[in-house]
């Protein structure tokens, strides 16, 4: 895949910094969106995986946790950049704080936004340029996700709607999750 320059996100901080301390903890942030590339893996690999054991491992059966991580790893992530499925990074400055990527032709696979940003507009950021992409290339939106339990209400923010019961492959647990309207 190729980098190029990307969308801008200015978010508010949810925290206020303290009176009198502006230019110490400022509210407006600066987040680039590009395409990831092969030598962003590792760092892909680490934000999802340590995203993944905070929120997503309460939720998961016995083994469930090794499973995951096992399919976060870097050579799984350098995988599927090899094998081009889309993957939209934002980072600030030099650091990676959210990616979202998607397994062709229109299956949401990751959204991942680092912690201390969550409900900051960069998900829905990605999500939505990870949209255009898909459209640009086949002509529908992302139309399915197995989303890991905590995040069945963003999902449906989003537009999802669960689409049956839970399911646990091996200690995985997840919702499958569909929108309709995708053309």
């Amino acid at each position: 895949m190729h980098r190029s320059g990307g969308g801008h996100v200015f978010s508010k901080s949810r925290l206020s910094p303290p009176p009198g301390d502006v230019e110490r903890y400022p509210t407006e942030m600066h987040v680039d969106i590009r395409d990831a590339s092969t030598h962003d893996a590792a760092a892909i690999s680490l934000l999802v995986s340590s995203l993944a054991r905070e929120h997503i491992g309460p939720s998961l059966g016995p083994g469930g946790l090794d499973v995951l991580i096992a399919s976060l790893d870097f050579d799984s992530t350098l995988q599927r950049l090899k094998d081009d499925w889309l993957h939209l990074a934002a980072f600030d400055d030099r650091d990676l704080v959210a990616v979202v990527v998607v397994k062709p032709p229109i299956h949401l696979y990751h959204l991942f936004v680092r912690s201390d940003l969550q409900r900051s507009g960069i998900g829905t950021k990605l999500l939505d340029e990870a949209d255009r992409r898909v459209q640009r290339s086949c002509g529908l939106r992302l139309a399915t996700v197995n989303s890991s339990l905590n995040a069945v209400s963003a999902y449906m923010r989003f537009g999802f709607k669960p689409d049956g019961g839970v399911v646990d492959i091996d200690g995985v647990r997840f919702q499958p999750m569909s929108r309709h309207d995708c053309g």
